[in-house]
C-alpha cells in the first residue's frame, strides 16, 4: 500500500512541475506577444516596403480617410531623447487617383510643427523644423502606386530634448486636375533615455 501512495504522491508531482512549466511559458509567451504588439504601434520604420504599405491600406480602409499615420490608433511615436533617423509612414489616397498625374508626382506634402506652448518646441527643441531629415516643404512621395502614395517622415530627436510631446502636421497639397488639400497629424512624445 504504501508503495502506491509513494508512486501516486510521485505522479502528482511530476503531474504539478510539468503544469507549472506549461503555465509559465504560457505567460512568458504572452509577455512577449503582448510586447511585440505594443512596440509595433509605435516603433521606427527605416523603409516603406510591402508589409508597411499594408498596414496603411487597412488604416484607409478602418478609418475611412485620405491621410493615414502608421502608428496605430493614437497616431503617437514614443521617442527617447537622442534617437536618430526615427521613421514616420503615412499615406494618402486622393478622391480622384488623377491627381497624381502621368508621372505620379502631382502631389507633394509639407510637415509643420505646432507652436503651441505645451508643446516641444516652446519647451526646450526650439529647433524642431530642423530635426524633420527628410524635409519639411514640398517633398515628393517616396512610392506611388495606382491610387496611393506613401512617405517616411524621419525625424532626430536631439539628446537634451527634455521630455515632451509635439504635435506635427501634415499638409497634402495636389496642383494638377483636380487640386486637392489634405492635413493629417501625428504626435511624436519624447520619454528619457533609459538604459534599454
Amino acid at each position: 500500500m504504501k508503495i502506491k501512495n509513494k508512486k501516486a504522491a510521485m505522479e502528482m508531482t511530476v503531474g504539478t512541475i510539468v503544469t507549472i512549466v506549461l503555465l509559465m511559458s504560457a505567460l512568458v509567451l504572452g509577455l512577449i506577444l503582448t510586447k511585440t504588439i505594443f512596440v509595433n504601434t509605435t516603433e521606427n520604420v527605416n523603409t516603406i516596403n510591402d508589409q508597411v504599405k499594408n498596414e496603411i491600406k487597412n488604416l484607409f480602409a478602418e478609418d475611412n480617410t485620405k491621410l493615414v499615420v502608421g502608428l496605430g490608433g493614437q497616431n503617437t511615436a514614443k521617442v527617447k531623447q537622442g534617437t536618430a533617423n526615427f521613421g514616420i509612414p503615412f499615406g494618402f489616397s486622393p478622391t480622384d487617383p488623377l491627381v497624381w498625374g502621368a508621372n505620379k508626382r502631382g502631389c507633394t506634402y509639407d510637415v509643420k510643427a505646432d507652436e503651441q506652448t505645451t508643446y516641444c518646441i516652446k519647451n526646450g527643441w526650439p529647433s524642431v523644423g530642423n530635426s524633420i531629415i527628410t524635409g519639411t516643404i514640398n517633398v515628393i512621395f517616396d512610392q506611388v502606386d495606382s491610387t496611393n502614395g506613401y512617405a517616411l517622415i524621419k525625424i532626430t530627436v536631439p539628446e537634451d530634448t527634455p521630455p515632451c510631446l509635439q504635435r506635427f502636421r501634415v499638409i497634402v497639397k495636389c496642383t494638377g486636375y483636380p487640386a486637392e488639400t489634405t492635413t493629417g497629424y501625428f504626435d511624436l512624445d519624447v520619454i528619457k533615455k533609459g538604459l534599454f
